[in-house]
């Protein structure tokens, strides 16, 4: 099985919208409080562990949730993917 480990970093308002539709759709996902930017405001990370070929329907969830950006510096979300080497389930 081929995994990926997406990382998504949004806005706190936008984090409850998005990890319902993850969730809804079958994603499994963890959420990390953090902060960063300029001025060190609230973020939340998700980490989503997805098969290859469900990481643009992941991203494209993650993009209809979160809400559009008044300000052209600031970013909707920031996302990462990276390659799963070893997947592990302990009972």
């Amino acid at each position: 099985m081929n995994m990926k480990m997406v990382f998504a970093i949004l806005e706190d308002s936008d984090s409850n919208s998005v990890m319902k539709t993850l969730h809804e759709a079958g994603y499994p996902l963890t959420l990390i409080d953090s902060s960063g930017g300029l001025l060190r405001r609230g973020t939340s990370t998700l980490i989503i562990g997805v098969e290859n070929n469900q990481v643009d329907t992941a991203i494209s969830l993650i993009n209809q949730e979160c809400s559009p950006s008044v300000n052209p510096i600031k970013k909707r979300a920031t996302i990462m993917v990276l390659d799963v080497d070893h997947f592990e389930q302990i009972s």
